[in-house]
């Protein structure tokens, strides 16, 4: 289980570098959360910070999975 975990963040990770107005444009289209408290330039920024830390955090877990 910690296998799929650690490759699900990883996933995720890169989707947050590659696009990262991905939930800006696709999830919260109705709402504009991220809008209200960030300009897009610092949400892009957010996003891949984001992305770059769970890669790390996928990467860890995948690497500790063997002593679960």
């Amino acid at each position: 289980m910690p296998y799929v975990f650690s490759l699900i963040l990883i996933v995720f990770g890169i989707i947050y570098l590659v696009k990262p107005d991905i939930f800006q444009r696709w999830f919260w289209k109705q709402t504009a959360i991220s809008q209200q408290l960030m300009t897009p330039e610092q949400n892009k920024v957010y996003m891949r910070v984001l992305g770059g830390v769970f890669i790390v955090v996928g990467i860890v877990l995948l690497l500790r999975a063997d002593r679960w």
